[in-house]
């Protein structure tokens, strides 16, 4: 009688693991799946894009490492003003932004629709305490084919106003 009750028992377990196995990879891959659909929207973006009321700043994006990172470049002119590299992480999209300031702040993605995607702060590297640093970074493509980038910075003393600027596509990058 033991042991049918012990039998019993360890396949009861068993059912119990794999249900519980079968299940908790779905999910993480329902959220991965998410992330990677996020990732290639961003990669869409690549190209050079001008910046309305903004003649000498241009903004480009475009994929290195195999595809896998997205870089951001900041131009006014020739020189380089800041950098975001957008990657995957695990089942998480994150920018991390090269601000002129000197501090590096990280950005989650958070659930999109299809015309706007958001990231928020996850954390920061170098961040003096006396110091503003992006926030909130959004992109919102129009139906117009212009992308509204918009971004938040905070400060010591909080949000601040959000600055948005207008992009339209000069040049496409296979």
């Amino acid at each position: 009688m033991k042991q049918k009750w012990m039998r019993q028992a360890a396949i009861i377990a068993t059912a119990i693991v794999c249900l519980l196995a079968g299940s908790a990879p779905a999910k993480a891959k329902d959220v991965t799946s998410s992330s990677s659909r996020q990732f290639e929207r961003i990669a869409k973006l690549a190209g050079e894009w001008q910046v309305q009321g903004h003649a000498s700043l241009k903004i480009v994006f475009e994929p290195t490492a195999g595809g896998n990172v997205i870089v951001e470049r900041w131009m006014h002119g020739k020189r380089m003003h800041s950098l975001t590299i957008y990657h995957l992480d695990g089942a998480s999209l994150i920018a991390t932004h090269y601000c002129p300031q000197g501090n590096q702040p990280r950005l989650a993605a958070t659930v999109s629709d299809d015309d706007e995607m958001r990231f928020t702060f996850l954390d920061a590297t170098d961040l003096d305490p006396n110091e503003s640093f992006q926030h909130d970074l959004s992109f919102k493509r129009n139906s117009d084919g212009t992308v509204a980038r918009a971004e938040v910075y905070w400060g010591p003393d909080g949000a601040r106003e959000t600055s948005t600027l207008t992009l339209f596509l000069a040049t496409q990058l296979q």
